[in-house]
């Protein structure tokens, strides 16, 4: 397993056991934030400062939320985790796949890009 590997997946156990000050470590001052405007929990982002924003957005949105790994991918510089996440949505159980491209240099985090597969509820509420 790459050191890269081992950064974004221990990023993961942190974000499982609640411990975002541990990810928020792991990134760049400027990291580049890219979540898909049909999810509740975006915000805009502009560096590591506003990371937690999104964090605090994501807890206030979802009631349970959680995360399923299927893969992690690495390749050079870029590691690709794909997954399902979801929890209660206004009450309502949902869901959605997604795959996080994350761009790692020099040890830290310097991208984030999501791409997901939201399920029906997700999309109708978001138009």
């Amino acid at each position: 397993m790459s050191d890269n590997t081992q950064l974004i997946q221990g990023m993961y156990e942190a974000f499982g056991r609640g411990d975002i000050p541990a990810i928020l470590a792991n990134f760049d001052e400027h990291i580049a934030w890219h979540p898909p405007g049909v999810l509740p929990q975006t915000v805009p982002v502009a560096g590591r400062d506003d990371v937690g924003g999104f964090f605090q957005k994501l807890a206030s949105s979802w009631e349970g939320f959680g995360l399923e790994i299927d893969d992690i991918c690495a390749s050079g510089d870029r590691v690709c985790v794909i997954g399902r996440a979801g929890g209660k949505l206004d009450g309502a159980e949902t869901h959605y796949g997604f795959v996080h491209a994350w761009t790692v240099n020099d040890g830290v985090c310097t991208r984030f890009d999501e791409y997901v597969d939201p399920d029906e509820l997700i999309a109708h509420s978001a138009g």
